[in-house]
């Protein structure tokens, strides 16, 4: 893990949402693991954050080949 991904801020469903152009109930369905394919995130209390490295990788591994 780099320095950076430690110091930049943690996104939130809302953010993650938008970026996904998905709603916020398909992102914490998704991060929770209640359904596939799972992104990564971190649990702080009863609060849900992202990296927004981990969401580009997300989005980078869904790419399919044509």
């Amino acid at each position: 893990m780099h320095v950076t991904e430690m110091t930049e801020p943690l996104m939130t469903v809302a953010e993650v949402a938008r970026m996904l152009q998905m709603s916020t109930a398909w992102v914490r369905q998704h991060s929770s693991g209640l359904r596939q394919p799972t992104i990564p995130s971190v649990k702080l209390g009863k609060s849900i954050r992202f990296r927004r490295a981990d969401v580009e990788e997300f989005i980078r591994l869904m790419v399919r080949a044509a």
